[in-house]
């Protein structure tokens, strides 16, 4: 995911629009992963702002997740932001304290920004649904999609006699 950059470092000013098409495999993303099977679209502009290049755009894709409360799989389309700043890097001193990229020659590598950014939007509990009822704790069904007869409040054995005090 390499961006050519000589046409925007010419002026101060001067922007770039860019565009790719890739996947989790290319982006080498491991693990278990909610964009495996996704195409992952990546589309943005970069600006010449004299000392740096700034680097914003958008990662759109499908997310394949598991609902962390019943437990069925559900598709989210996320439409994730990421932007950064590069510097063309030298042989002066590097100021390790600046919130800052580099890149060396007229291309900058987008591909980390981009795979960091996806790793950083996966939610860490998803869920199918702001109204997701979740699973029976006692019978195990799915709430969603079926009424169980459990009782609705079954009392811990070892609390059963405070129960009594209620009467």
């Amino acid at each position: 995911m390499k961006i050519n950059v000589l046409q925007a470092k010419k002026a101060i000013g001067n922007e770039q629009t860019f565009e790719f098409v890739t996947s989790a495999e290319e982006l080498a993303i491991e693990g278990e992963s909610p964009w495996k099977s996704s195409v992952i679209h990546v589309e943005g502009k970069l600006i010449n702002n004299g000392r740096v290049i700034a680097v914003e755009g958008v990662i759109s894709a499908n997310a394949q997740y598991q609902c962390s409360c019943c437990l069925e799989d559900f598709s989210a389309k996320m439409e994730i932001p990421f932007s950064d700043n590069y510097q063309q890097s030298s042989d002066e001193a590097i100021d390790d304290e600046a919130d800052l990229a580099y890149y060396t020659g007229d291309e900058i590598d987008i591909a980390d920004l981009v795979r960091e950014s996806l790793i950083l939007a996966e939610p860490l509990k998803s869920v199918c649904g702001e109204t997701c009822l979740g699973l029976c704790p006692h019978c195990g069904i799915n709430l969603n999609t079926a009424q169980c007869d459990c009782q609705g409040k079954l009392i811990d054995p070892r609390l059963a006699v405070l129960q009594k005090l209620l009467k």
